[in-house]
């Protein structure tokens, strides 16, 4: 599978640029240079394990936020979902995210029971 990196370099610069930052800054955060910083956006560079992890941490995002598309047909809806509800929730207070997880669960709870009568039907 070959990785798209000048999509994700979009994508890391997207999302700094929403929040705010510069280059500068996100690569003091990810302790590298400013030209390597530079060379992720522009996808000239792969780069480690730990910058990815890095880069998600600084710009609170998930990893399938920033690796879209490296992400299989399956598993695209789900990430689709996620982006949608991450952006959603991103000025959720702490006990709104407390209450809205609550109510995911129980949702999947329902949804989980409904099957299972739907299933005994069959």
């Amino acid at each position: 599978m070959e990785i798209n990196y000048v999509a994700i370099g979009k994508r890391v610069k997207k999302f700094r640029k929403e929040r705010g930052l510069t280059q500068e800054k996100l690569a003091e955060l990810l302790n590298i240079s400013v030209p390597h910083m530079s060379n992720i956006e522009n996808g000239k560079t792969k780069f480690s394990m730990p910058v990815l992890v890095s880069l998600i941490n600084s710009l609170d995002i998930t990893a399938d936020m920033l690796l879209f598309e490296q992400i299989t047909s399956k598993g695209k809806v789900h990430s689709m979902v996620l982006k949608e509800v991450n952006e959603v929730l991103m000025d959720c207070t702490e006990v709104q995210m407390q209450m809205i997880g609550d109510s995911v669960r129980s949702t999947k709870k329902l949804l989980q029971q409904y099957d299972e009568k739907i299933n005994k039907k069959d």
